[in-house]
């Protein structure tokens, strides 16, 4: 926080120096006193008068650096100056804006207490607060409820209540009842009083409503103020509680429970008090500050026996609370008993015994049209198996205890709206420094700053890379994976990395993304650290000097997919030449980055290879020069060190004919051009032949002596044309050699040793074989496909390129 004495020294400074005539720095000093002034005036403690001279303050300093600005244009222009000043003296370094200065990380912070047109101030901050009314639900105004103050002090003692205690009405605000549920049973079984320590009382009276109250929500980067009175919805005629209710009891007794506890229902009011109305969903973080981490039972990547094991763990430990959510899906069922679809339930236990594994979920939602009979009821306790969990519900939505964590380390930032409407990018980047030598793994958690609870949430995406700083590359740390998702249309994501024991000194950069923004909207970033890791911002990131972006589309006739299809070969590649900048450092490697854009639905990868600019038709893995590991949805991004040369990139999705438009971004230290590299045969004709090796024709290779009963084709040539011919299993496979050899027909003698054209030695690779581009005269010739090894019988397709429009391609008369 600064101090008055830094602003006014600040502002001492820059008249000394102006006075001096060195104007680059009385121009920087006074755009930070002006800085440091609006700070203090927004958000210090202090009189009216203060923040008047403060914003006063703030003004004047602006003007002098505007003068100076202005001055020193006037001096770039003129010929020469009329007041002899030099160029020196007059030449202005830009002010950068420095991200990562409290005044700016404040800024952001108070620009994110606006939510639905009301202010919610930060907790520390000495605002005058008037009490939020939240707005009714659509089913509250239809059973025209009513205000009604039937609550006493809240801060009082309460008997002990159970989760079970919880009923929900006719709100939908699941996920806030589940979070509420959730936070008793923590408190009953640890002492946290989580839920109701977000409840204080107000320093202000309100005589028509009773008692105030301050809840202590966490939202928008900070703990935020939030101020209600003790009215409760009611239905009007009735008299009946519309909202959620708890009515405490012996959970050991079957009889009606006897005694009313208000402050859950207060704390409901409160969070939708926040969010602008009873119809909106909820979440534990913004009531407990925990970490949230989302995991989609339905996803390819599910691991059910890791998932198990961490959440029983975190659990009985007090480190993890947990709900289910299901589906869009309508008649779901267990053992006779409904469940809501798109709905939330709270876990209030985990077991594993020798009769299985087991889950106690909560459901809180009251099963009936009528209300008296609604607040009759009791909630229901589903005991269910683990596996008939995973089978029901889709979505397990995990708070973890930030406690668990040594160390964390926050960033608040904006994004801004782009006029293009392209995704909005923000890059940082963390020192990391450790002592121990294991394995480690940091969590990264991406926060959207919400405005507008109505309007539907961006896209946004956490891209987070280790660089290891001895070597310049980025670090993949799953080479196993695939593909793992990076993209999420909720408020918030959280990206596990693992720090592998390479070196004591390494970066982390984090490139935190927003799709679809209309306006600007703030962003918190916290790394989330073990004790043997420490990190800090690096606030001053060298800029890349060479930058070049080229545009492209993903086809159905470009896109291969992953490096386990046949259709590798034909994504989308260019040829990337870097060059010395400078004569010295003709073999000095240079820190090169490559990035990826492109639809969120589109999981893409980036590969850069050793070449000779040459299409890579199936990359061996020592060719690889660097790659962005799993493939990402919507990004895919890689650093490395590249030494002056010739390289590919290969772009690529993860399954073949995914299409869209894509972005590839490319910034180096070394001067480089990158032009796009032709398909196989681009300019020339195609015609394919499908064919097979049957038990009479699988003859295999010419060692086996029976060479030339392999199928065998012949090719006509009306005029001198150049050729290429690539050979590819119908059911590709890594274990059968292929070879492809061309012959001129009019041999008498035919042998393997009198071939023109061929594709080298057997080989075995995904994509096939294919022989060297070769021009051929005017005549006719054979083509003999062939696997290594004799007796394999399957399918293969011939792919023959020619100058020629017309070529004669059939199977040889026998």
């Amino acid at each position: 926080m600064p101090r008055p004495q830094d602003a006014e020294s600040a502002y001492t400074k820059a008249t000394k120096s102006e006075l001096a005539r060195d104007f680059d720095s009385a121009f920087r000093l006074y755009i930070k006193a002006a800085e440091l002034f609006l700070h203090l005036s927004r958000s210090a403690p202090a009189t009216d008068q203060d923040r008047s001279h403060w914003k006063k303050s703030a003004s004047k300093a602006l003007d002098r650096a505007e003068r100076i600005r202005q001055v020193s244009e006037k001096s770039r222009l003129s010929p020469s100056s009329a007041s002899g000043q030099s160029e020196a003296a007059t030449k202005l370094t830009p002010v950068g804006v420095d991200y990562f200065s409290p005044e700016q990380q404040s800024y952001v912070l108070k620009k994110g207490s606006n939510i639905n047109g009301a202010v919610f101030p930060l907790w520390h901050e000495p605002v005058l607060l008037l009490r939020i009314q939240p707005r009714l639900s659509s089913l509250q105004s239809k059973y025209e409820a009513i205000w009604r103050n039937e609550v006493e002090n809240l801060l009082t003692e309460d008997p002990p209540i159970f989760p079970q205690d919880i009923s929900q009405n006719i709100v939908t605000d699941c996920s806030v009842c589940a979070s509420i549920s959730s936070c008793i049973e923590h408190d009953r079984r640890f002492k946290s009083n989580l839920a109701k320590s977000v409840l204080h009382a107000s320093t202000t009276i309100e005589s028509q409503s009773g008692i105030t109250y301050d809840l202590r929500l966490l939202l928008n980067g900070g703990w935020r103020r939030v101020r209600i009175d003790g009215l409760l919805p009611h239905h009007a005629i009735s008299g009946v509680p519309l909202c959620l209710t708890c009515k405490s009891s012996d959970p050991g007794q079957h009889k009606e429970p006897k005694t009313i506890i208000s402050w859950p229902s207060i704390l409901e009011k409160g969070y939708m008090a926040l969010m602008g109305g009873y119809d909106f969903p909820g979440s534990f973080s913004v009531l407990t500050g925990w970490i949230p981490e989302q995991i989609s039972i339905k996803s390819s990547n599910f691991e059910s026996e890791r998932t198990w094991t961490r959440i029983l763990d975190g659990f009985i430990n007090g480190k993890c609370m947990f709900t289910f959510g299901t589906g869009t899906r309508s008649g779901i069922q267990w053992k006779n008993k409904d469940l809501l679809s798109t709905h939330s339930y709270a876990v209030i236990d985990v077991r594993e015994d020798g009769n299985g594994r087991f889950v106690t979920i909560l459901d809180s939602w009251a099963h009936s049209e009528s209300i008296d009979v609604a607040l009759r009821e009791r909630p229901n306790l589903l005991e269910m198996p683990w596996l008939d969990a995973l089978d029901i519900f889709e979505g397990i939505y995990l708070n973890w205890d930030p406690q668990i964590w040594s160390s964390s380390l926050d960033y608040h930032a904006l994004w801004r709206a782009r006029m293009d409407k392209k995704a909005c990018f923000h890059q940082i980047r963390a020192k990391l420094e450790r002592t121990g030598t294991d394995p480690e793994e940091i969590w990264v958690l991406l926060t959207r700053h919400i405005k507008d609870t109505k309007r539907p949430g961006e896209f946004i995406a956490c891209k987070v890379q280790v660089e290891d700083d001895e070597s310049g590359c980025s670090v993949v740390c799953d080479q196993r994976q695939l593909s793992h998702k990076v993209r999420s249309s909720a408020g918030s994501f959280t990206t596990k990395t693992k720090i592998l024991p390479l070196n004591q000194s390494a970066s982390v950069s984090i490139l935190a993304i927003c799709e679809d923004l209309t306006e600007d909207i703030g962003f918190d970033v916290t790394i989330y650290a073990p004790k043997h890791l420490k990190f800090t911002w690096e606030k001053d990131i060298p800029k890349f000097p060479f930058t070049k972006m080229l545009e492209d589309s993903l086809t159905s006739k470009n896109s291969g997919g992953n490096h386990t299809y046949p259709t590798f070969m034909i994504n989308p590649q260019y040829h990337l030449r870097v060059t010395p900048y400078k004569r010295v450092e003709a073999r000095a490697a240079k820190r090169t980055t490559l990035l990826v854009e492109t639809s969120k639905d589109l999981p893409v990868q980036v590969m850069i290879c050793w070449s000779q600019g040459e299409r890579i038709n199936e990359p061996a893995q020592k060719s690889i020069a660097a790659t962005s590991g799993s493939y990402t949805h919507g990004l895919a991004r890689l650093t490395t060190q590249l030494a002056p040369g010739d390289y590919s990139i290969i772009i690529s999705t993860f399954e073949p004919y995914q299409t869209g438009p894509f972005a590839l971004t490319v910034n180096s230290f070394a001067s480089f051009d990158v032009t796009p590299i032709p398909q196989e045969g681009a300019g020339m004709y195609r015609r394919t032949v499908k064919g097979i090796w049957d038990a009479s024709s699988a003859a295999g290779a010419p060692s086996f002596n029976r060479y030339f009963q392999n199928p065998i084709y012949e090719l006509n040539l009306a005029l001198q044309s150049q050729i290429l011919i690539r050979l590819q299993l119908l059911r590709p496979s890594s274990s059968i050699g292929l070879n492809v050899t061309v012959y001129p027909a009019s041999v008498d003698n035919i042998t393997s040793t009198k071939h023109v054209a061929t594709s080298g030695p057997y080989d075995d690779p995904i994509t096939g074989v294919v022989t060297s581009l070769t021009s051929l005269p005017k005549g006719r010739y054979w083509v003999v496909p062939s696997t290594y090894n004799p007796g394999i019988q399957t399918g293969f397709q011939l792919i023959v390129f020619s100058t020629l429009a017309s070529i004669e391609l059939v199977p040889k008369r026998l």
